[in-house]
Order: C-alpha cells, then structure tokens, then sequence
C-alpha cells in the first residue's frame, strides 16, 4: 500500500512538472530607429519600426523621404533608397517610400544577421527649377509598386540601443509621366515629355541607429 502511495505521488508530480508553462524565452521587441546621420536630414530623412513576432521574426515598416541620388545616398552612410544613379538631384520635391515586410533573425531579433523581404510603394515628385511661367526643365512624377529583398547586420549597443544596417535590391513596376530636360531654349529650356510605363530595378540600403523595448 505504501509503495502504491508512493507511485501514486511521483506520477502525480510528474504530471504537474509537465504541465507548467516553458520558461519564457527573450521578450519580443518594440523598436524605432531613424537614419543614422542627421546632417543629410535637409535632403534626406527616414524612419523605421520593428515589432517582435516570437524571437527569431519581425515586422518592419519603413517610411523615407529624400532628394538624393542614390550615389550620394551610398556615400552618406547606405540611407535610404534613391533613384537610379545618374540622375539630376532636383530643386524641388523629393521622392517618399513605404514599405513594410517580414524580418527573420537567426540569433535574436535585432541581434546580428538579418533577411528581409518587403512590399514597396515609392512616389517620385521631383522636378528642376521653376522659371516665372511656372515651367519645370524636368520633372518626374511617378509610382512604382514592388518589392525588396535585404540582407543585413545589426549591432547591440546596450540593452536598448542599436545599431542597424542592411543592403540589397529591389524591382517593380513604375507607371507615370516625366519630362526631360533636351537642350537650350526660351524659359527653363527645350523638354521632352513621355509616359512611363515600365518594369524597373535598384540597389537599396539603410543605416540606422534606434531603440529597442521588451528585450
């Protein structure tokens, strides 16, 4: 009888050790970060979220709004996606996009080596200087719809701050109007004027510094 009690209250335990929860992992993080260097903030300016998923997944959303080309976007420190190399930075406008998507993280959550794949929206308002009639040399005004893939790292720099950085591409297609300038003449001079209506590729990157709650 003895030994029945026994066998009794040792299956009985073993049946409450196994039915108490896991013991919780790293919390899952709520993050914003912005581009990492605030002189190019006239010409350039980015924002960016993460919200945890489980500890290895996040979404992010980006929104970035810049002038630049994407030269000098490299140059300054990978900020945010700029339109193809070579052309003209304009006098006015600038060119807004928004993406969001899925990161996945094999140690952590904003914690080294990163994949993310997005969904991008990107508006193209840029136009060249206004003479007095109200004419534009050239002019870009234009939507492309596509997506992006990026590879990254990401550094901790204390329990909340961090340091993130990725690169890689993007293609999509991107329909709108522009005018281009063609040579010397009366006002902002000679321009061609054209539908656009085509499938289109870019490098794309982001540097940014932010802080991360509920690690």
């Amino acid at each position: 009888m003895m030994l029945f009690a026994v066998a009794m209250g040792a299956a009985a335990t073993a049946r409450a050790q196994s039915a108490r929860p896991e013991q919780p992992g790293p919390g899952q993080p709520v993050a914003i970060a912005v581009n990492i260097l605030p002189v190019a903030w006239d010409t350039m300016v980015a924002a960016t979220a993460w919200v945890g998923l489980d500890a290895h997944q996040a979404i992010r959303a980006n929104v970035a709004r810049y002038r630049s080309s994407i030269a000098a976007a490299f140059l300054s420190g990978f900020d945010d996606e700029g339109p193809e190399e070579g052309d003209v930075p304009p006098d006015f406008g600038a060119t807004t996009d928004l993406s969001v998507g899925w990161s996945y993280y094999p140690r952590r959550v904003l914690d080294g080596a990163s994949i993310e794949a997005e969904l991008l929206t990107r508006f193209d308002r840029r136009r060249s200087y206004i003479d007095g009639q109200n004419m534009a040399a050239e002019e870009h005004h234009t939507n492309r719809y596509g997506g992006r893939l990026l590879v990254g790292w990401t550094w901790r720099l204390s329990d909340w701050w961090f340091l993130a950085t990725a690169v890689g591409g993007s293609a999509g297609y991107e329909r709108g109007h522009e005018k281009t300038y063609a040579g010397p003449g009366p006002g902002p001079g000679l321009s061609n004027h054209a539908q656009v209506s085509q499938a289109t590729t870019s490098f794309e990157g982001y540097l940014r510094i932010g802080v991360a709650l509920g690690q």
